[in-house]
């Protein structure tokens, strides 16, 4: 139904090959052939630092710094180039401010998420980020093959490790957010007369009040439907103020005419339950609002420290 978000996901897993991989996915990606454009932002290829016997090490240029964690610059340059990778086929593209705004905002949430897991008391250790690591060999074929796809993917294997360790640490914390929705929430069952216009709107008023079936009418208005918007909980519908006027309703409740930012609504409650089963859906877009509203807050009480221009 037109009133109900999307379902949507964590933004950017296609920017971390890493972070499917780490969630347990057998599938394997195939190294791309033709390597996007060069980027116009500098880049750089993590290399493990040598030894040194100097006394005092040298700070690695950081893109940011999340609550006194860097961010490595090269980091972020070899994200960049793998996001640019993911969007070779796209016809229209971000152009290089966008590239970069949305690749920091991901590193960004993602060190924010580890950090969180080790406060709760995950932390990958080095055996099984290595487990991870030979599951991976073994289903390419061999470590050569391993090897190749890391090169295409703009990875030497210091950076792999770090990123599938935050990776891993990140989808573990996000798995506690989203665990917190239950499996049943409190809910209503709605239909609605739609009107694209003021005038329909209110000609449907003034058949309801003179008798007229809702039901009937909601088909005269929307025939592919009924105006049969189903069962939701809070937080569910695309329009919050059509969502607070049917949690306003006792059940047989109607609506005064509402107005969005499509055009005009009368909703109908026809059932309400305070603990009614959550459909995929709508405990799809409750866990992606939840992790929305941790990560909102969480940068708002953390110290970030952006480095990019």
């Amino acid at each position: 139904m037109f009133l109900r978000k999307p379902v949507s996901f964590v933004a950017l897993t296609v920017i971390a090959i890493a972070l499917l991989l780490s969630a347990g996915c057998e599938e394997t990606q195939t190294p791309p052939t033709n390597p996007s454009p060069e980027p116009t932002i500098p880049t750089a290829v993590v290399s493990t630092p040598a030894a040194t016997l100097e006394p005092t090490p040298t700070e690695i240029p950081a893109a940011a710094i999340v609550n006194g964690e860097p961010i490595p610059l090269s980091y972020f340059n070899n994200e960049v180039w793998r996001y640019r990778d993911s969007l070779a086929n796209q016809e229209v593209k971000p152009d290089d401010a966008s590239i970069n705004q949305t690749v920091i905002n991901y590193l960004v949430e993602q060190q924010l998420l580890a950090q969180e897991a080790h406060k709760n008391g995950f932390t990958l250790s080095q055996a099984d980020l290595q487990s991870r690591i030979d599951g991976l060999v073994a289903g390419l074929g061999s470590g050569s093959a391993f090897t190749d796809w890391m090169t295409n993917n703009h990875y030497d294997d210091a950076e792999f490790r770090m990123a599938l360790t935050l990776a891993s640490e990140a989808a573990w914390q996000r798995d506690q957010i989203s665990a917190a929705i239950p499996d049943a929430v409190e809910q209503v069952r709605a239909r609605q007369i739609f009107a694209l216009t003021s005038e329909g709107a209110q000609r449907a008023m003034t058949s309801l009040a003179s008798g007229t079936d809702f039901g009937k009418l909601a088909w005269e208005y929307s025939p592919e439907s009924g105006g049969e918007l189903g069962w939701f909980p809070r937080g569910y519908l695309l329009y919050p103020e059509v969502e607070a006027a049917a949690f306003s309703l006792e059940v047989g409740g109607r609506s005064e005419i509402i107005q969005s930012a499509i055009g005009y609504h009368i909703i109908e409650v026809q059932a309400r339950e305070s603990a009614h089963p959550l459909t995929t859906d709508a405990r799809i877009a409750l866990q992606t609002k939840t992790l929305q509203d941790w990560l909102a807050a969480a940068h708002a009480n953390s110290q970030v420290d952006i480095r990019i221009p």
